[in-house]
């Protein structure tokens, strides 16, 4: 009996530590997967001589533009619920955008433009109070063509916005002959990029000293093209049933002959007040004096609308 109860103190002292080895040497194996994982995320080097955006290479070999694209890029790796709504929100838009983009026969990398430009929120605004998908300030909102005043603001519409912004970028491809620098002409101002050309003896945008946020703004595009278009290896995976729907509407052009109530346009599409207003976002007030107005609807509600506005004898529809 007495050498029986003097093992047991032995055996308990002993038994952990036969124990705890297989936990511990798991738990360093886990943790070295973890940080080769880590490495791998938080590592250009299969990028290098592979970095593309509006078909040049980014030579991430020079230092300088290395650390300036990492800068970009791993924020954005940090912020993984954010690029899961990027993504969501790409497949939204996707078709929109293209579409114009193809019409006007201009680089199809410009719809990471926008998305750096926004984030695809139609209603965004900025400190600047540079408003909508594509951010414009009213002074160029206004000089490229689109309505800005206390009833109508175009820069929330989100086809004809479009439609100009890739028209303005066009005009700056076209005059400065290179996306990079047209690109930082629409984020700074064209003036400010001219000025940059004459007085820095560089025609190379990498090699241009200019403002800070306009510096960033090519490596921000350049890091949402790279994840965007590569999901899987950054760990995005968007399901199918995840997916938001892919926004469909048409539009037609109205003219009231009196003062309407948005909230009658609302009701002859068979909307509620929310979804016709996220449709017509450039309408700013509740009531629109007489005049002509671009109005859009889902595809599938177009005969709706055009029935019962048919029915009121003081608002045309106008051809387009």
């Amino acid at each position: 009996m007495r050498l029986t109860f003097g093992l047991i103190p032995f055996l308990f002292i002993f038994l952990p530590f036969v124990g705890a080895e297989k936990p511990l040497f798991a738990t360093h194996q886990s943790n070295s997967r973890l940080d080769r994982a880590e490495k791998d995320l938080y590592s250009i080097n299969h990028l290098k001589g592979g970095l593309l955006l509006f078909n040049t290479k980014i030579d991430l070999g020079r230092d300088d533009i290395q650390e300036r694209f990492e800068r970009e890029f791993f924020q954005f790796l940090e912020k993984k619920g954010l690029l899961y709504l990027l993504a969501k929100r790409h497949l939204k838009y996707k078709r929109l955008i293209e579409e114009e983009i193809k019409k006007l026969e201009v680089h199809p990398d410009l719809i990471y433009l926008v998305i750096t430009e926004s984030y695809l929120n139609p209603r965004a605004v900025s400190k600047a109070d540079a408003t909508g998908l594509w951010q414009f300030i009213k002074e160029t909102g206004k000089q490229e063509g689109l309505i800005i005043n206390d009833v109508v603001d175009e820069r929330y519409d989100i086809v004809k916005s479009t439609s100009i912004a890739l028209l303005h970028l066009k005009k700056l491809y076209e005059e400065f002959g290179d996306w990079f620098i047209a690109s930082s002409a629409y984020n700074a101002g064209a003036k400010r990029l001219r000025e940059a050309l004459q007085n820095q003896n560089a025609r190379d945008f990498f090699d241009l000293y200019l403002p800070e946020e306009t510096e960033r703004y090519i490596f921000r595009i350049a890091a949402i093209k790279e994840i965007l278009e590569n999901q899987e290896r950054y760990g995005i995976k968007v399901f199918e049933d995840e997916k938001y729907k892919e926004i469909s509407i048409d539009y037609v052009i109205i003219r009231t002959e009196r003062e309407i109530h948005t909230s009658f346009l609302a009701t002859a599409m068979g909307l509620p007040y929310r979804q016709f207003r996220y449709l017509n976002l450039h309408i700013r007030k509740y009531t629109l004096p007489k005049g002509t107005y671009n109005v859009y609807f889902p595809r599938e509600k177009r005969e709706t609308f055009l029935r019962n506005i048919k029915k009121c004898g003081f608002i045309a529809v106008e051809s387009r």
